[in-house]
């Protein structure tokens, strides 16, 4: 099944505090699918010091700055089904977990110059 309207979630009400890595939302078909970037992946791919804090709102533009090759990763993940049910308000949605590994082994180069890290 073909994914599309691929778009990171930059407001997430209340629930954002709680809820550290970047969502990619897509869809396949009618059914709405998530795709959280780890938070922890990121830091290690640009290699940010761990006492360094990013804010949640700097890597949704890191993530949305590098959204063609997100798309790519989610695209490859969900074709291989490498995705788990999660229950939202009473609906089930395919969610998936970008990880460090996702991303080295993509071939994709990303980038952060949408903002000083460091």
């Amino acid at each position: 099944m073909k994914l599309s309207m691929f778009s990171v979630v930059h407001e997430r009400g209340d629930a954002a505090p709680l809820l550290d890595d970047p969502l990619i939302h897509c869809q396949a078909a009618r059914q709405l699918v998530l795709a959280y970037v780890s938070r922890t992946a990121l830091m290690d791919y640009f290699r940010i010091p761990g006492d360094k804090r990013i804010t949640l709102q700097q890597w949704n533009l890191v993530v949305d700055r590098n959204l063609e090759a997100f798309k790519r990763i989610i695209e490859g993940k969900f074709e291989r089904d490498e995705w788990e049910m999660q229950e939202t308000l009473g609906r089930n949605h395919p969610r998936m977990l970008i990880t460090l590994e996702d991303m080295q082994r993509s071939g994709e180069e990303f980038t952060a110059k949408v903002s000083d890290l460091r």
